[in-house]
């Protein structure tokens, strides 16, 4: 028998569905699998498919009569803005039906189909074939969906058993594949025309179902066939090992525990059956993480307690709104992460996530909208749901749509169409409080409703807003409700109930209403938070931020108050001060500040509803966790007053799509290892080939010009995997971990040329971060002209070619030197013949006209004659003077700077001395070593002969000072104590000082020549 069902506060068992429209390549499921790296593989009538929780990629039989190599490996490739669409098809099966998976000790997917067996290389992403055989017993084996199915391997023999259902057994060699021996059935069997259904091999038996009451034991060493008869076994049995001694059969009506070594049974009666009155068929079994055996077959699933010898659950639906949906089990299998697939007959795939958070979903079928305004659990465990606009939906435990109560249905039923509250009156009523005032009695078992809205109008109250109705059923027996700003209550007596006025608030529009168990009450409005303690008659205000709303009100058990408005959420102590506020700003993981309801669990855990799903607010570590619609919610948005928590501790929050309903101790935390792998890459927005699949790839090498390119990946965790998180980094490119959230796809674009490693890690869907990340080294070459081979060689040549120039420079360098010394050696040659010529030759006349005017000016007496002879030694005297100068010039022995200071300093002392005029010249102590040509030396030495002579002729002065500095520039200050000079006048006949500007220009210079308290002639030479 069935025991009966589940306790209240039991996870319920809401499943995932996969199908056609997923992505899945056809409705009916024959058998799943997950591989060795985490992909989930499921085969159905139309071809295998395998899933990464994202996207099913398709393998299938190619229907073409023609083949050639490499044909039929094409990629389709459609692709959201989520990335989350890359379908690759592949045609390299041999079959196509009947297929099934298994997995041997080497960790490969073997998979048997209609024409033999293949292997699926995970490297090359594809499959091969192992053993061919399209021959067919019979028409019945050509029309069956199975033929050939893997029972298990024997490591000592080395071999591989594998079951043909309409032939024997064949035993394989593990390495080779290749046929040992074929094991045909004894002959009893052909001629009690019932071959097994059922094939199981433990350690070295095989176990084979019989006739009604018939099982049989092979052992695979002797080839001893043994019989047994256990009642209840029949021809469609299932067989499962649960141990090395115990053997679990499943039939129809039965559930039977054998064991293999004492020979000895136990047989559970089974009575499940369908809507149609007909008995559960099972199809399929497999173990959850409790030890519990799953049944699948003709109408959902049973759910068996090996411990309690029972079945404990029957799930005959697998959609929340459905009393059965389709739900004809083919297969089963449980994953690493505890997840329980189900393979249907024509409806996909399902999986129940243990490890998931189940929020369960309360909606009516029959309705657009959903609004819910109120929620409330009754003593008989249904759920009364109040809606806008559309009356009362009452719900069965679990989720069940029962029954629509509106005035749509029923006209006139109810005083109003938006139900925005619902209490408890007693086992038979509820309070029912409508939107603009109305309010009454419903009676549960009869759906009459006594509407008292009449008493609350003869108050004669004035009108008022009430867009938020809300009830409160204190422990007197009172029940509290609102009207506009007043606070009201309904108070029973024996003719019935009376309703009086509590308090008048005013202007203010009421929202919600608390009492503690300490009779402290509170009341939320529009605008503002009230309180009046139980000691004070009095209402107080308790100060909140300016246009805060209030939506609900709760207390911990530390006796703060807690306070859901549209700012976030307000915690206030015993004194009604702001404890603490929660709000996105200061706390980003409660990412909506705009809250409905206040809950706490039985672990005084905070959960409240906003407009961006449901958090849960850890008071004592403040850890937050925000759910949203991925997890299952009726959409991310909620509304005002709907919240409720049952006396079993279940929470329910109303939204704009339907209620939610769940028990918080039933979230347990998903520890498993979310897996990511490298699904798939692009290099310059094509699809990256290789001959190893990219999953497996540890290394790529991409040339220079190949350096923009798309990283797919997935992280491989099924319990959630809307939830799971990723995030990944290019060391080389990325600083730190990108967060990509649910997005799977990494884009770099213009990569220079090294070495990158791509890592990436992904989480669950309760944030468990993966501990190890996938890793892929990314090699972008250089090209090759940056390559160290092509620099040097580049280096040699161009040493070479420099070597080459500078060898012929050299040679020109050497040849321009010569010829320029043997021109300077023939100027300074020809000065020197100048020189000596003039010296020789006009020297010894000038000198010879001197001395024969002397004498002539000794013979003659006439003084008028000795003046004009005078003349005539003078000129010739200065003649000798100028004459010397330019000798001096002329001569290369005489081309240095301190030569020019020498000389400059000789003349001034001798020039000065005979004008009695006392001098003093200052030079560096150390004169470097600098060449001045002919030229250079005379123009500077007449601009300071120059400004000398004007110091004598002009100046009228007693002093004179010239210093010499030598530095980047050679300076020369002439300065006199003499009477000065008019600067206009100057600057109109001045000629002297004009020329001495002049020779500055000539060598690069500059003269700076002022008139104040005497002269000051300033010469800048340039020494380069």
């Amino acid at each position: 028998m069935i025991s009966g069902p589940a306790s209240a506060q039991e996870k319920p068992y809401i499943f995932d569905s996969y199908s056609v429209n997923e992505g899945l390549s056809q409705s009916t499921v024959f058998d799943i699998m997950r591989d060795d790296q985490g992909f989930m593989w499921i085969a159905t009538r139309d071809g295998v498919n395998r899933f990464d929780g994202y996207t099913f990629n398709e393998y299938r039989y190619k229907p073409s009569s023609l083949f050639k190599a490499g044909e039929g490996m094409g990629e389709l490739v459609p692709r959201g803005s989520t990335g989350d669409r890359a379908v690759i098809n592949r045609f390299d099966l041999k079959g196509y039906k009947g297929f099934l998976f298994y997995k041997d000790a080497r960790h490969q997917l073997l998979l048997t189909h209609n024409n033999g067996i293949s292997l699926y290389n995970k490297y090359r992403n594809s499959f091969q074939t192992l053993l061919e055989d399209t021959s067919n017993v019979d028409a019945l084996e050509r029309d069956n969906n199975v033929k050939y199915s893997i029972l298990g391997e024997d490591a000592a023999a080395g071999a591989l058993w594998v079951w043909r259902p309409a032939k024997g057994l064949y035993v394989l060699d593990d390495s080779t594949y290749a046929i040992r021996r074929i094991i045909l059935y004894p002959q009893q069997f052909y001629k009690s025309r019932s071959l097994p259904t059922q094939v199981v091999k433990d350690a070295g038996n095989i176990w084979m179902n019989g006739g009604d009451g018939e099982l049989f034991s092979l052992n695979t060493r002797s080839l001893k066939l043994s019989t047994y008869c256990i009642p209840g076994i029949n021809s469609k049995s299932l067989l499962r090992n649960l141990n090395k001694d115990s053997l679990i059969i499943i039939s129809t009506g039965h559930i039977i525990i054998f064991n293999k070594q004492r020979n000895r049974y136990t047989d559970l009666a089974v009575t499940a059956v369908n809507e149609r009155g007909e008995p559960f068929e099972p199809a399929a079994t497999e173990l959850d993480q409790y030890g519990n055996v799953w049944i699948g077959g003709s109408d959902g699933i049973l759910i068996y307690s090996i411990a309690r010898n029972e079945v404990i659950r029957h799930i005959t639906s697998f959609n929340t709104f459905e009393t059965r949906s389709s739900n004809n089990v083919i297969c089963l299998y449980r994953d690493s992460s505890d997840n329980m697939w189900v393979g249907t007959d024509g409806d996909g795939l399902k999986k129940y996530s243990p490890h998931k958070k189940v929020f369960n979903l309360y909606r009516s079928p029959y309705i657009t909208h959903n609004m819910v305004q109120a929620v409330y659990k009754h003593d008989d465990g249904k759920l009364y749901v109040g809606l806008m606009r559309d009356g009362l939906n009452i719900y069965e435990e679990g989720g069940r749509f029962l029954e629509r109560i509106s005035n749509e249905l029923y006209p006139g039923k109810f005083p109003g169409n938006d139900l925005g509250a619902i209490c408890r009156e007693s086992a038979d009523y509820l309070w029912l409080h409508f939107t603009g005032m109305h309010i009454g009695l419903f009676n549960v078992q009869t759906k009459a409703f006594q509407d008292l809205t009449g008493k609350v109008t003869a108050l004669g109250l004035p009108y008022q807003r009430a867009p938020f109705p809300f009830l409160f059923k204190r422990t007197n027996g009172e029940l509290y409700f609102n009207y506009g700003g007043y606070l009201l209550r309904f108070e029973g007596t024996e003719n019935g109930y009376d309703v009086k006025i509590v308090h008048n608030f005013g202007e203010e529009l009421l929202t919600c209403y608390f009492e503690d168990f300490l009779g402290n009450q509170y009341v939320g409005t529009k605008s503002a938070l009230y309180v009046k303690n139980s000691y004070d008659p009095r209402w107080k205000l308790i100060t909140l931020p300016p246009g805060t709303s209030v939506k609900s009100i709760n207390k911990n058990a530390h006796k703060d108050l807690l306070v859901a408005t549209n700012k976030g959420l307000f915690v206030i102590d015993g004194a009604n001060h702001i404890k603490q506020h929660y709000n996105s700003y200061d706390y980003p993981k409660l990412i909506n500040d705009y809250m409905y309801g206040v809950l706490l669990d039985d672990k005084d855990k905070i959960w409240v509803s906003h407009n961006k799903g449901i958090s849960q607010i850890n008071p004592l570590t403040g850890e937050i966790t925000t759910y949203n619609y991925e997890d299952g919610l009726q959409s991310n948005e909620f509304n005002t007053g709907a919240y409720h928590k049952s006396i079993d501790g279940e929470l329910f929050f109303g939204g704009i799509r339907g209620v939610n309903g769940f028990y918080p101790k039933n979230f347990k935390e998903n520890l498993s290892n979310s897996k990511v792998v490298i699904r798939r890459m692009e290099v310059l927005d094509k699809p990256y080939e290789s001959d190893t699949a990219i999953s497996l790839l540890k290394k790529i090498e991409l040339p220079y010009n190949q350096n923009t390119i798309a990283i797919e990946f997935v992280p491989l965790e099924y319990t959630n995997p809307l939830k799971n998180k990723v995030q990944y980094k290019l060391e080389g490119a990325d600083e730190d971990w990108v967060q990509a959230g649910a997005f799977r796809m990494a884009r770099y674009t213009n990569l220079h040329p090294g070495s990158y490693t791509f890592k990436v890690r992904g989480s669950n869907n309760d944030n468990i971060w993966s501990a190890e990340a996938t890793t892929l080294e990314i090699v972008i070459k250089i090209p090759f002209w940056q390559s160290l081979w092509f620099r040097f060689l580049l280096l040699l040549l161009l040493l070479g070619i420099a070597y080459y120039f500078s060898t012929l420079y050299l040679d020109y360098k050497i040849r321009h030197e010569k010829l320029k010394l043997e021109k300077e050696q023939a100027v300074d040659q020809e000065r020197a013949r100048i020189s000596s010529d003039m010296h020789d030759d006009l020297g010894s006349g000038l000198s010879t006209i001197r001395l024969l005017s002397e004498v002539a000016k000794r013979k003659i007496k006439d003084p008028s004659q000795i003046r004009e002879i005078e003349r005539i030694s003078e000129t010739a005297g200065e003649m000798v003077d100028k004459m010397s100068e330019i000798i001096w010039a002329m001569s290369s022995a005489n081309d240095s700077l301190a030569n020019l200071i020498a000389y400059m300093r000789s003349f001034a002392a001798e020039f000065l001395e005979h004008a009695h005029i006392s001098h003093q010249f200052y030079i560096p102590e150390t004169i470097p070593n600098i060449k001045l040509s002919g030229g250079t030396r005379r123009n500077i030495y007449l601009a300071v002969k120059e400004s000398l002579h004007n110091v004598v002729k002009h100046a009228k002065a007693t002093e004179v000072i010239v210093e010499v500095k030598v530095h980047k520039n050679m300076t020369i200050m002439i300065k006199d104590n003499g009477k000065g000079f008019d600067q206009e006048k100057v600057r109109l006949f001045g000629n002297g000082l004009k020329n001495i500007q002049k020779r500055m220009m000539s060598v690069g210079g500059n003269a700076d020549i002022t008139s104040n308290n005497g002269t000051i002639v300033f010469l800048d030479i340039p020494l380069n």
